[in-house]
């Protein structure tokens, strides 16, 4: 079974008086994780491990624990959109550093930032338009 690590974009995603994730963010990202899980996949989200609110006090413990859960990942898929993500440009390196496969997945009609195209481009990702389907990995 595939385990995927499933990074997204979400700084614009939160309101930070209660540190939640918006109500249609969280349903849409699950909607997404539970059709990797319909499929077969172990998957493993750090907003869905942290019951979609930011709550750890320290980013360092935060930091470990992706790169944990990465390192133990056969894939991992980043959800990006047009607001480039500084954490899940760092989680793309790293997996890339470690070998690991990298999954862009974008809505169509969302234009890819410049790094996350040169990446597809030079052939260290792939590029899947969303919704996700089986043959996607």
């Amino acid at each position: 079974m595939k385990r995927i690590f499933v990074g997204c974009s979400y700084s614009s995603k939160v309101n930070y008086d209660t540190g939640e994730v918006f109500p249609e963010f969280k349903d849409w990202l699950e909607s997404q994780l539970e059709t990797l899980e319909g499929m077969g996949y172990e998957v493993f989200n750090a907003l869905r491990a942290d019951n979609y609110k930011i709550n750890d006090p320290d980013p360092a413990e935060a930091f470990f624990l992706d790169i944990k859960e990465l390192k133990k990942a056969d894939v991992l898929l980043a959800l990006v959109n047009e607001q480039v993500s500084a954490g899940l440009q760092v989680e793309i390196g790293y997996a890339l550093a470690i070998e690991k496969e990298v999954i862009i997945a974008h809505e169509e009609e969302a234009e890819l930032a410049w790094f996350n195209q040169a990446i597809i481009k030079a052939g260290q990702a792939k590029e899947v338009i969303l919704p996700i389907a089986k043959d996607s990995f």
